[in-house]
């Protein structure tokens, strides 16, 4: 293999971890409506909540490598006090999808429905098997279900190698979601303030240093579908872009029957309307409410075809605009202005040096839109940030949000004010950029989100631990590893 083609695996395998880009998990709706991570993602999805997907994870189970983990969460914002209301749709077919030749085609499924309108519900999963059919389309599985239970209870096949939950738990998704609101309606500049030029939420002091994020998801539920499975079942996996291990592709998805959808007669046929890979694709690139709904009604195998236009360009080591507009200067630009040190930002993960040649990087980067796991990388040092996608696989602790804000302060081209000497000033050209040509207030303030590289919610003595996302609740150290639901009042 040519040196230029190592190069392009390994760039790919590194700026993977920029995915989820331009703020990681949230974006404004042009309705006026706000969202987080995937939590009420979409029109048609909003009013399905059995079947948002708010957040997918997979990973070795840390207790035995030879596992993988696999949740996928529907009814976001589930109030404790409410907790008997939330159900699973009897009429919906949930799917875990894996890819394990590299195609982004699944060629191994785990498929989950429910009975009932109660709770508890029946729950019934088949497979992991191959798929009867591809894509956006597959037909309720019929015979024997590999487990079956009632919901709210570990389950385990006859066998004892596949295990199940289905039921209520706390929501792992961290975010000061209400700053970020600020910051995007001007009425807040920065998660933390700076002296007197940004608005900013005040430090607080805590038993462990500063901090002064507040988790806008503590305190409530959501409805997960756990599962765990010998890693053999789900195939040996192709080999890893970096050419290091072995990799799947995971993504999950629910449908309905085509009856609900096309007014059709056959109540077997099954149609996916929502999807989801890495956190916050379609949140942050879907740039209408249409496209949203489109995203979510498409396979990963057609994403680089169909959304590539969707993402922004990356900066480079080359000037680009004819002011220093290059990762290094935007590296020394975010440290001049202070930004990549407490307390009032993170250090920079991307270094001033990262050698980048193509503005398409964060496209390569981000589709098609699944989970990149890889098998071989065991637990506890398994984190990987940037080898095999925004992080190898996800794990419920991992701070995606600062992940993603560190990265994208470095990597995403922004056009600044024309002649302030701010590299990105230049004209925009054929350039993909973020508009903030009247900066320090931005047109798109999506830009003053990302200029810190964290939302403050750890304490700053652990900003640098990207393996601790300071979630409200504990999460457990054994299947299904979600945290317990808070209790009802």
């Amino acid at each position: 293999m040519s040196h230029s083609m190592n190069f392009t695996r390994v760039l790919k395998g590194i700026l993977l971890l920029c995915a989820a880009a331009l703020i990681g998990t949230l974006i404004f709706r042009p309705t006026g409506h706000i969202m987080a991570a995937d939590h009420r993602d979409a029109p048609t999805v909003d009013g399905l909540p059995e079947g948002d997907i708010t957040d997918v994870f997979t990973f070795l189970d840390p207790n035995d490598p030879t596992r993988v983990f696999l949740a996928m969460n529907v009814n976001p914002f589930a109030i404790p006090a409410s907790s008997s209301t939330y159900r699973y749709s009897p009429d919906f077919l949930y799917e875990f999808k894996i890819d394990n030749t590299g195609d982004a085609v699944e060629d191994v499924v785990i498929q989950v429905m429910f009975a009932g309108t109660g709770v508890p519900q029946t729950v019934n999963v088949f497979g992991p098997t191959a798929p009867s059919s591809t894509g956006i389309q597959a037909s309720k599985p019929m015979g024997t279900p590999t487990v079956t239970g009632l919901t709210g209870q570990t389950l385990t096949d006859s066998s004892g190698q596949i295990q199940l939950f289905a039921g209520q738990r706390d929501d792992p998704f961290v975010f000061d979601f209400s700053q970020f609101t600020n910051i995007l309606n001007n009425n807040q500049d920065l998660f933390r303030a700076v002296g007197t030029s940004f608005r900013g939420r005040p430090t607080q002091t805590g038993a462990n240093g500063l901090f002064s994020g507040v988790d806008s998801f503590a305190g409530f539920n959501l409805s997960t579908i756990a599962v765990e499975v010998p890693k053999s079942m789900l195939g040996p996996g192709f080999t890893c872009i970096t050419g290091s291990g072995h990799c799947i592709n995971v993504w999950a998805t629910v449908s309905r029957p085509q009856v609900q959808v096309q007014g059709g007669s056959n109540s077997t046929l099954m149609v996916q309307f929502e999807r989801m890979g890495q956190e916050g694709f379609n949140t942050v690139f879907g740039t209408t409410p249409a496209v949203k709904d489109q995203i979510n009604a498409t396979a990963p195998a057609d994403d680089m075809k169909n959304w590539s236009s969707l993402v922004p360009d990356a900066l480079t080591t080359t000037d680009n605009d004819g002011t220093g507009n290059t990762i290094a200067n935007r590296a020394a630009l975010l440290t001049n202005l202070g930004l990549t040190a407490t307390p009032n930002g993170a250090a920079l993960i991307i270094p001033a040096n990262f050698n980048n040649t193509t503005k398409d990087l964060l496209r390569i980067a981000l589709l098609p839109d699944v989970l990149r796991l890889n098998l071989d990388a065991l637990p506890p040092n398994d984190l990987l940030i940037g080898q095999f996608g925004l992080q190898n696989g996800r794990r419920l602790g991992d701070d995606v949000i600062d992940i993603a804000l560190q990265l994208l302060r470095s990597l995403t081209d922004v056009q600044f004010p024309p002649n302030s000497q701010i590299p990105g000033s230049g004209p925009l050209g054929s350039r993909a950029a973020l508009n903030c040509t009247n900066y320090p207030s931005c047109q798109d303030r999506r830009v003053l989100v990302v200029l810190q590289g964290t939302d403050f919610i750890k304490p700053d003595s652990e900003l640098a631990n990207l393996a601790i996302s300071a979630n409200d609740a504990t999460f457990n150290t054994t299947f299904p590893f979600l945290a317990s639901p808070h209790a009802m009042p």
